[in-house]
């Protein structure tokens, strides 16, 4: 039903707009010359503000970013596996001190 209604008003739309209105013009023509200035001044003013917010919108943006930029340096941890060398405590003990210390660990 919908294409039905489109197709029925857009030949009447195009019909109307075909009917010659004198000195070889068209209705659609005669439009066209009144708008025209209008739709140019309306063009000319959005490509204003456009540029005008386009510029405010790069001072916001250059503003925002800091004045030394952060670096990741890629020989980091992260990247990199640290190798975990298990290596015995400098630490000496007497065979007193070991024995104490089983003690008090296998209390726990």
């Amino acid at each position: 039903m919908f294409l039905i209604r489109f197709v029925f008003y857009f030949t009447l739309s195009f019909a109307i707009l075909c009917i010659p209105v004198g000195g070889g013009e068209h209705l659609f023509d005669k439009l066209l010359g009144m708008v025209t200035p209008y739709a140019d001044k309306a063009m000319n003013t959005t490509k204003q503000k456009l540029s005008t917010t386009k510029r405010y919108s790069k001072k916001l943006y250059s503003n925002s970013e800091p004045f030394e930029r952060d670096e990741i340096a890629t020989k980091l941890a992260g990247v990199k596996k640290i190798k975990v060398q298990h290596k015995q405590p400098d630490d000496t003990y007497t065979d007193e001190e070991r024995e104490r210390l089983k003690k008090a660990l296998s209390n726990d």
